[in-house]
């Protein structure tokens, strides 16, 4: 499987978690946590977090928004930021523009999503 492929392949799973995390109001510690929603590059963006804290996700969604919102519809790009060390990022729109960014095996990730 390509790199890519990985990448958006994790952001279609972590989203399912992030759905699952923010209906059923899930806020354990092994369980991605909703963090609320920021605004950012005037739209209104779904926070969701796992091992990483509410104010370092919605820092990373505020440096993302904008070039999140920017992507053309089935358009991705992979990033790193200096935020999340050791992370890998995708930004994707597919529908709704949204990214995440996660560790190997994303034992800790970030999960943003347009609202």
């Amino acid at each position: 499987m390509t790199r890519p492929i990985r990448f958006l392949t994790m952001l279609a799973v972590v989203t399912s978690f992030a759905v699952l995390a923010l209906t059923a109001g899930t806020t354990s510690a092994r369980a991605m946590a909703s963090c609320g929603i920021v605004n950012a590059s005037g739209q209104a963006w779904i926070v969701v977090a796992k091992n990483v804290s509410c104010t370092r996700a919605k820092q990373v969604t505020r440096a993302f928004a904008a070039r999140t919102s920017r992507l053309h519809s089935g358009q991705s790009v992979v990033v790193t930021t200096s935020l999340l060390p050791g992370f890998h990022c995708v930004l994707a729109s597919k529908g709704k523009p949204g990214g995440s960014c996660a560790t190997a095996g994303a034992a800790k990730s970030v999960l943003w999503l347009v609202a």
